[in-house]
């Protein structure tokens, strides 16, 4: 792996800031109440004038980015963090010591700097497992024990949890800007309706860059089938598309064994698993279960013929096309990738630091594929089992949580986010500017789209992985007209939800 310039460490320093927040420039947001503050006491914000010394340095710029909160004194109050032991991302949320791994530190770094401003100390409590954690939720909002302050918790599950109003609307609580680039552009963009979000995304869910969907390739291989920098060239030139990966898999696929037969002992295109990597092929091809009408609303409909199309085109790839080898064991392509079965394949952007620590190869990541040449941009979405942040209706205190979560998020995005993402990201693989601006597409590409956050496995949001993952082709039409009318009544509660009449 080549060394990185220091050129290149700043210019990845440089484009963080508009991709790790996403936006900073997320629209209006409705008044908020003013909560509670028995225990606070409040000061005009300091001066945000941007010091002369950190101009020409973009780390600097990153951490002199005043978060505009109130001097508070919480008398060691604890702000608890709930989430689940078989979290992949609880270790991120309080760490105990330094240990010289840099994730680690900078995230005890953000706890200290936040505890130390508002004499308030960081605790997690924690439910064994994802199969808990929407039990223990509605428990404490029936008791009314107030014994969390802020969820950060799998998304899917915590869709199910809004839907029986167990969450606030973030806008109620003060001093939480979706506007400022801690926060995803999607909660304003695809997560509010009617003035109200109850689920959002903040640089404190580190998973939420990290289990963005991307693909990876083996640039040694690439270079061995006269490839050289084909995918970077294309995915720049915009025909990065379903046909070109055809094209590729088809080309590359080697009978290795000589025995006319596809089996494990040949070489790939493309190596992939038939569960949830599947599903970003449906955002990354233009498909949206809720996107805004003319009037700026959000409106449902799956079910179009750019859907049927796309569900056509991405069977064949999977099932038809030379070159493409499948598992129905969740991460499984990744696996074939690092053993150098395959050139391409399907993967969280974190799943490189597991799977590829000792790969001895060079590769790339790039997005998935658009579906042809007039799409306008890359997309891609996040997978489920990522986190969300809300608050309990129950919780007695607004200004002590929005002060914390918005101290917590701005923190993140200083401190913790540039080693996570350029660290434990990047410079596992990234050896030229150009890595480096793929990474950054990919993230910027990321969708939350409201049908896959409020899904709660009763939507259509697993539809397309499971019936790809069907070799005897069930038609996606046919499927919708049988069973959309239950998936349709569903949403229609989770719209009702937003509109105050659920």
């Amino acid at each position: 792996m080549k060394q990185r310039i220091f050129a290149l460490v700043l210019a990845i320093l440089f484009v963080l800031p508009a991709v790790a927040g996403c936006s900073q420039t997320g629209g209006e947001t409705p008044e908020s109440s003013s909560g509670t503050a028995d225990s606070v006491t409040l000061a005009p914000p300091t001066d945000t004038a941007e010091p002369e010394e950190t101009k020409d340095d973009p780390l600097a710029q990153r951490r002199a980015e005043a978060d505009n909160l109130p001097e508070a004194d919480f008398e060691g109050r604890d702000f608890v963090v709930f989430g689940t032991d078989d979290d992949d991302y609880g270790k991120y949320v309080t760490v105990e010591d330094q240990t010289g791994e840099r994730v680690n530190d900078a995230v005890f770094d953000r706890n200290l700097a936040v505890e130390e401003r508002f004499h308030a100390r960081i605790v997690r409590s924690t439910v064994p497992s994802y199969d808990d954690g929407p039990r223990a939720i509605f428990n404490a909002v029936d008791s009314g024990d107030n014994a969390y302050d802020l969820i950060c918790y799998q998304v899917v599950s915590s869709g199910g949890n809004a839907l029986e109003e167990c969450y606030l609307n973030w806008y109620d609580i003060p001093h939480v800007d979706f506007s400022r680039p801690w926060w995803s552009a999607s909660n304003v963009e695809d997560l509010t309706i009617n003035g109200r979000c109850f689920l959002a995304m903040g640089d404190f869910a580190l998973s939420t860059v990290g289990r963005t969907y991307v693909m990876i390739y083996d640039r040694d291989e690439a270079n061995n089938y006269q490839l050289g920098n084909y995918f970077y060239d294309t995915v720049k030139e915009g025909r990065w598309t379903l046909d070109a990966l055809g094209t590729v898999c088809r080309q590359v696929y080697t009978d290795k064994d000589g025995d006319g037969k596809a089996n494990d002992g040949d070489y790939y295109g493309l190596g992939t698993d038939t569960r949830s990597n599947l599903n970003t092929y449906f955002w990354s091809t233009g498909n949206m279960i809720f996107s805004r009408g003319d009037d700026g609303e959000l409106e449902y409909h799956y079910l179009t013929e750019h859907l049927a199309d796309v569900y056509d085109k991405c069977w064949s790839l999977l099932h038809e096309t030379a070159g493409v080898w499948t598992s129905k064991v969740h991460r499984d392509g990744m696996l074939r990738f690092s053993e150098y079965g395959c050139l391409l394949c399907n993967a969280y952007l974190d799943g490189t630091i597991l799977y590829l620590a000792d790969f001895n190869h060079d590769y790339g990541v790039i997005p998935y594929p658009k579906y042809d040449e007039e799409q306008a941009e890359y997309r891609t979405m996040v997978d489920g089992n990522h986190e969300a942040l809300a608050v309990l209706v129950s919780e007695p205190d607004l200004e002590f949580v929005g002060i914390m979560t918005e101290a917590l998020c701005a923190e993140s995005y200083k401190q913790v986010m540039p080693v996570f993402f350029d660290v434990c990201l990047k410079q596992r693989y990234a050896s030229s500017p150009e890595d480096t601006e793929m990474m950054d597409l990919c993230v910027a590409s990321r969708v939350f789209d409201l049908g896959y956050v409020y899904d709660n496995w009763k939507g259509v949001a697993f539809w397309f992985d499971g019936l790809l993952a069907d070799k005897s082709r069930p038609d996606i039409v046919s499927y919708y007209e049988k069973n959309g009318g239950k998936a349709e009544k569903y949403y229609d509660g989770v719209l009702a939800l937003f509109w105050g009449n659920y």
